[in-house]
């Protein structure tokens, strides 16, 4: 699994992002005592939103990036526990049946073997435990009448990749796999892993220029767009591409959010 790195970190601040969270902790249970992990957890931004809502709960926060746990201790002390490791490896850093309930927050679209990390997640949860994530970045997220705006802005952003003598390479064909998932391949993967109980629910937003210049420059984005280049030149090519053609004629964009929550038997 490719982390949620640095790179992730501003978007993960930004109050829109927060707001999109907000569905999901609503999807986790609140009970005196709850076991808790938070797969993909970053910097801990969600964990602490965990905490506030349920100070009781016993929280592990798992994430690939050092430096993004160490932060995420540095933020929470004592209240939760982090460990090295992703989505794939957790049935290998915790015993089975240790965990009532696993969040995955806007990371599932980074799993590169789905099926090898939801089967991994369902080791560690007990009987009837609940898997809850969510994801902006599927196929079908877009609004299929605004694909010419981002078009627009990839083709404007390799225009001046070109202009300024930027190694771009040609597009690879398609997307990343994470990126031509949609909901249907989630509940299949979810359905083939054994997982139950699966609710579906899509949150239409209207995301600001700031929040859509941070979701289009994450390196994800940004290196399928701009391939050849360094990651952080092309993230913040993208969202200097995205001010300026903001600011010549602002604009709209909508986009869904899917949230899922399932229970392991």
């Amino acid at each position: 699994m490719n982390a949620p790195s640095m790179e992730y970190a501003e978007l993960r601040l930004d109050p829109e992002y927060a707001e999109l969270n907000r569905m999901l902790l609503d999807l986790v249970p609140v009970g005196s005592g709850t076991a808790v992990l938070d797969v993909g957890c970053g910097d801990g931004a969600v964990s602490e939103q965990l905490l506030q809502r349920d100070p009781a709960m016993s929280l592990v926060g798992v994430d690939p990036d050092p430096a993004l746990l160490a932060a995420a201790q540095a933020r929470l002390g004592d209240r939760a526990r982090f460990v090295v490791g992703d989505a794939s490896a957790v049935s290998r850093l915790f015993p089975p049946d240790s965990f009532d309930t696993v969040v995955l927050a806007n990371c599932i679209h980074l799993f590169p073997d789905l099926r090898e990390a939801l089967d991994a997640i369902g080791r560690v949860l007990v009987s009837g435990g609940r898997l809850v994530f969510n994801s902006a970045l599927y196929s079908g997220a877009e609004d299929p009448a605004e694909l010419p705006l981002y078009a627009e802005l990839i083709g404007t952003a390799r225009r001046v990749a070109r202009m300024r003598g930027l190694p771009l390479a040609r597009p690879a064909a398609g997307k990343p796999s994470g990126l031509r998932r949609n909901v249907g391949d989630y509940q299949a993967a979810l359905d083939t892993s054994g997982f139950t109980g699966v609710v579906t629910t899509e949150r239409v937003f209207t995301p600001g220029p700031r929040f859509l210049a941070k979701l289009c420059s994450t390196p994800m984005f940004a290196t399928g767009a701009l391939p050849g280049i360094d990651r952080h030149t092309a993230a913040a090519l993208l969202a200097e591409t995205m001010e300026q053609q903001y600011a010549r004629a602002p604009f709209t964009l909508t986009r869904r959010c899917v949230y899922f929550s399932a229970v392991w038997p």
